[in-house]
């Protein structure tokens, strides 16, 4: 018998940027989304298993573009709790081949209760921001990616700027040069795989674009040109405000070089953004979480990163739209993920509230009621506790300790 649940009579925000249904019907059929609509428009079986969603909000699960889940153990932890707060699809910007076999084992059901993850490889050039496969010239660039490929990666990563980070180095400082970013680029596009950039300054950003990188990330010193750039080429911009935000800002006494930096970057930041959404860049809702919590706590960031969108001009549902159907699009899995159409995952929230009239609401997780990935229920409130598919842990109270 063919299983069928359907979640009724809650407001759907189906992530497309289309306007909420009210009292509508999600009707799943096994890991699949069957059909939705309003009530009357979608015929529930008599047999399926309801879920009632009255006075809250339905949808997509939240999708997380530039994460650092940790070493395999440590992610699997950091993919379980983050699938409870909503996040069903976790983007790892740092995989390489041990998480590549994590992400197939994750996959194949050997770890339960996470969030997808999509990998990412790291190619780089020596001395660069990141330290992973390095590679000098653009014929090893190309060896090095044809590597990743053949291993599995769903996207590359590389660097065309420096960090934040070290102390030894500047956000302007460069990274990989034109002619390799060109290389790594065709020799990406040429297997069929995107690729994502880091980049905060001139000449990365410039580079970066010149060279059709999919996808750029951070962007922290961005200026008009290179936004224009971006509208222009058709890429993707991933700003992780979180970064540059207050909050993540005080979290660094240890390294006041950093807490310098994000400084003079906080305003050019947002003011990059403002102007991306206004001339129409596609955005995508990314947030840099870090090995290191620094008083980050799993799941918070996401949602914080919402919040940073809609303080920069961002309407609620244009941030929803960015962290679920853009961020499909921008990885390639917009067949299978990113909003509550038929055919595509089951990926879904329960909201208690409505995120169109306060996005903060996503970050209390006392207002995530229900949480779905691939048609099975992976974590509930106790008025949903019926439908419980999986019993994990629970996230550490606040101020009981860091999970990093």
């Amino acid at each position: 018998m063919t299983d069928y649940t359907a979640v009724v009579h809650g407001t759907m925000i189906d992530g497309t940027g289309r306007p909420p249904v009210p009292d509508s019907v999600v009707l799943i059929k096994d890991k699949l989304v069957d059909a939705v609509g309003a009530a009357g428009e979608v015929e529930v079986p008599p047999d399926a298993r309801v879920i009632d969603a009255t006075d809250k909000t339905v949808m997509p699960g939240l999708i997380e573009a530039h994460a650092h889940v940790g070493g395999d153990t440590k992610a699997i932890q950091t993919l379980q709790l983050s699938l409870q707060r909503g996040i069903t699809t976790v983007c790892s910007v740092s995989a390489n081949v041990s998480g590549i076999k994590l992400r197939d084992g994750i996959n194949a059901g050997h770890a339960r209760g996470c969030a997808r993850m999509i990998a990412g490889c790291i190619v780089t050039p020596t001395h660069g921001h990141v330290k992973f496969r390095t590679a000098d010239g653009p014929w090893e660039v190309r060896k090095a990616v044809r590597e990743m490929v053949m291993a599995g990666a769903d996207f590359i990563k590389t660097a065309a700027s420096g960090g934040f980070w070290a102390a030894d180095e500047t956000c302007a400082v460069r990274n990989y040069t034109l002619e390799e970013l060109e290389a790594l680029s065709d020799e990406a596009h040429a297997w069929h795989v995107p690729v994502v950039v880091h980049a905060h300054t001139d000449p990365g950003l410039a580079n970066s674009i010149t060279a059709g990188i999919d996808q750029i990330h951070h962007g922290a010193f961005i200026g008009a040109e290179a936004v224009h750039g971006i509208k222009d080429r058709g890429l993707y911009f991933v700003p992780t405000l979180r970064v540059t935000s207050d909050r993540n800002i005080v979290a660094w006494p240890d390294r006041p070089w950093m807490m310098e930096e994000m400084r003079q970057s906080q305003p050019i930041h947002r003011e990059g953004v403002r102007l991306a959404y206004e001339i129409g860049v596609s955005l995508c809702v990314g947030t840099d979480y870090p090995g290191s919590a620094h008083g980050w706590y799993v799941g918070d960031a996401t949602p914080f990163e919402l919040q940073e969108f809609v303080a920069c001009g961002v309407s609620p549902m244009d941030a929803i739209v960015a962290a679920t159907k853009t961020n499909a699009e921008a990885f390639r899995k917009q067949d299978k993920l990113g909003t509550l159409e038929a055919g595509k995952y089951a990926d879904l929230l329960i909201v208690s509230g409505d995120p169109l009239d306060d996005i903060a609401i996503l970050y209390d997780q006392e207002n995530i009621k229900l949480v779905m990935k691939e048609g099975k229920v992976e974590s509930v409130d106790d008025e949903h506790a019926g439908y419980y598919s999986v019993r994990l842990p629970q996230p550490p109270e606040r101020g009981a300790g860091i999970v990093d």
